[in-house]
């Protein structure tokens, strides 16, 4: 039952069993029940294609199968050491990996479209949050990364901010259907870990995928103005 956690200030990025017959096991945020979870589980119909904004411990290469590609973006070179050291979640994943260091949305900016068939935003559960990964030019770019069914999943747990309505009003604006999936968390033994992500596509029927359950509409917020490049409101979304 011995686990190692990542942590930076009282964040929790990620943990793993340490019991090599149990440290594949997918915990915390990225359990199959979770928004990104169902989402990749939904694409596994063929070899998937999947980017990450934030690696913190790789818990997500778990998902990786033979054929698969998984493609990391993060901005500080420890995170990615730690995560090559000391977890193994990117040494044992079936799939190809990839770890591109630097900011995510500049690296992007010059990439050409990668086609992801999900997209994993994954940076947003501290206090101080980047703000230019959550705008509607950021969510444009996102969107010219991932196939036309393609899912940019956004994690929106914050014990600070309440980012739902504001990924809904990017998804409205560009276009795009949302939903959101939030997810309780479970027993001890499980570990899984209260979770709000949300769902966004082009494609509406991806996300009424079998694997996608218990989706739920978001309340939109009439007096809220859009979050852009040139501005953002990080009182109006405080808890």
């Amino acid at each position: 039952g011995q686990m190692r956690r990542l942590m930076h200030g009282v964040i929790m990025h990620g943990e793993q069993y340490l019991d090599p017959a149990r440290r594949a096991q997918l915990t915390t945020y990225y359990q199959s029940t979770s928004g990104v979870g169902m989402s990749i589980l939904s694409k596994q119909e063929r070899p998937a294609r999947v980017g990450v904004i934030g690696l913190g411990t790789g818990t997500l290469a778990g998902y990786g199968r033979g054929g698969d590609v998984f493609r990391f973006y993060d901005i500080n070179p420890d995170v990615v050491r730690i995560a090559r050291e000391q977890f193994t979640y990117l040494g044992d994943s079936g799939a190809t990996i990839d770890v591109v260091l630097g900011d995510a949305r500049l690296t992007m900016e010059r990439e050409a479209p990668q086609g992801y068939d999900v997209l994993a935003v994954d940076a947003f559960s501290s206090d101080a949050i980047p703000v230019h990964l959550i705008t509607r030019e950021a969510l444009a770019l996102y969107l010219r990364h991932v196939k036309p069914d393609g899912i940019v999943a956004f994690h929106v747990s914050n014990r600070f901010l309440d980012l739902g309505p504001v990924v809904a009003r990017l998804a409205r604006e560009n276009g795009a259907q949302v939903t959101g999936v939030y997810e309780k968390g479970g027993s001890d033994d499980d570990l899984r870990t209260t979770s709000d992500w949300i769902l966004v596509s082009r494609d509406p029927a991806a996300l009424e995928h079998p694997a996608i359950k218990d989706a739920e509409d978001i309340e939109d917020r009439p007096g809220w103005r859009t979050w852009t490049d040139d501005y953002s409101n990080l009182v109006q979304v405080l808890k």
